[in-house]
């Protein structure tokens, strides 16, 4: 069991560190195996022998993070493992999270950001996630000093969007509305979207041709147009769009959602489905921040901050893609592993589900140990026995 779980972190390793070093290489290595054993990114807690001292081998780590780049190579294997599974009607969520590093005021490009989990300022870094089928796309981190997060955002969707082939609905939530957001969606060919409204958010009612805000309509689906930026005619720029206002939970405040699907096609309650399906990357977030302590990174430079940040996103596309294997195989070995799977649930009493399976990992890798050294060769005594039992 414990053989084929280091085999798949092996095989799925060596597409993403087969252009460095040796060296780096296997410090790569040893600090993947480290955040399934200590289950947070601390580079102390990552070193795997006894025979070498904690502090010498989180020096090796730091080093070697200063002077590669992951988010490329994890985003390519990310990318290779997800178009096997995308469809016409793939849900592909966007959305940001945030890492609040309140008191580490020295970390390189460190910046203000709203702490989700806290409701308040902060300091510390914002993410941007991308995912599809419990495959996370995107973990980047967001460099506040060279682009705005509308900024990074198109160029994620410009570098995702050609190689969907016109498959995949985008869905966001109503942090990405704006008039220019919309306007960028109706710039990028054959890309299609669900997209979540404030309820401030005024638009043109195709049918009356009245002006009004959307927390005026009541629940049912509206042909609408959207204004130009100073509210003077009708942006031709933005096409066409259906607004579908659902009630979806009683005493909760409808759910309001902009698309350019032909609602014809799909229905008000599918769409609004759709769009809930979009929670998903919140849960790789969560599980991200639990399972590996995303928000315990210590390092002061960037570089090593995004390697880390590339590290996690690559132990969680690595324990989706195993959970998703032992289900469908029909290997002995797997299904071995399976049934292990299974035992542990019933001794811990978790769930069948990936973050149980995360768990499973966590306890079934051990730290790295090296083979014992041989003994020095046996060397000539200079005094006679008697005279080495007197000296003893």
């Amino acid at each position: 069991m414990q053989k084929y779980i280091q085999d798949t972190l092996r095989n799925n390793l060596r597409s993403v560190i087969s252009s460095f070093s040796r060296p780096q290489q296997k410090a790569i290595t040893e600090m993947m195996r480290g955040l399934f054993t200590a289950g947070e990114p601390i580079l102390t807690h990552l070193a795997q022998f006894d025979d070498v001292s904690v502090k010498k081998q989180a020096e090796k780590y730091s080093y070697h993070l200063n002077n590669i780049n992951l988010t490329k190579s994890v985003d390519s294997l990310a990318w290779k493992k997800a178009k096997q599974q995308i469809r016409k009607d793939t849900i592909i969520a966007y959305d940001l999270t945030d890492i609040a590093k309140e008191n580490s005021k020295k970390m390189e490009k460190i910046h203000r950001i709203w702490d989700g989990s806290k409701r308040k300022p902060s300091q510390g870094f914002q993410l941007h996630g991308v995912g599809m089928n419990n495959i996370l796309l995107k973990l980047q981190v967001h460099d506040n000093d060279t682009e705005t997060l509308p900024q990074t955002r198109k160029h994620i969707m410009n570098e995702l969007v050609p190689n969907l082939d016109g498959n995949g609905i985008w869905v966001f939530d109503r942090g990405n509305d704006s008039k220019g957001f919309f306007r960028e969606l109706r710039q990028i060919e054959k890309v299609r979207f669900i997209a979540r409204v404030k309820e401030n958010r005024y638009v043109v009612i195709k049918e009356t041709g009245a002006y009004l805000p959307v927390k005026e309509l009541k629940p049912g689906i509206y042909q609408v147009f959207l204004l130009s930026h100073h509210n003077i005619k009708i942006d031709e720029r933005i096409e066409e769009l259906t607004l579908v206002i659902h009630e979806h939970l009683e005493e909760k405040e409808p759910i309001r959602l902009l698309t350019n699907l032909k609602w014809e096609n799909y229905g008000s309650e599918r769409i609004v489905t759709m769009y809930l399906d979009r929670w998903g990357v919140e849960t790789i977030f969560k599980r991200a921040k639990t399972k590996f302590n995303l928000e315990s990174i210590r390092v002061l430079s960037y570089q090593k901050f995004v390697n880390l940040v590339a590290l996690i996103q690559l132990a969680i596309i690595v324990s989706s893609i195993t959970f998703l294997a032992i289900q469908k195989s029909t290997n002995a070995l797997i299904i071995g592993v399976l049934m292990l799977y299974k035992k542990f649930l019933k001794h811990r009493v978790l769930t069948f589900n990936i973050d149980s399976f995360i768990t499973f990992m966590q306890s079934s890798l051990k730290p790295l140990q090296r083979r014992p050294k041989k003994p020095p060769p046996t060397q000539f005594q200079l005094f006679s026995a008697t005279t080495m039992l007197k000296l003893a």
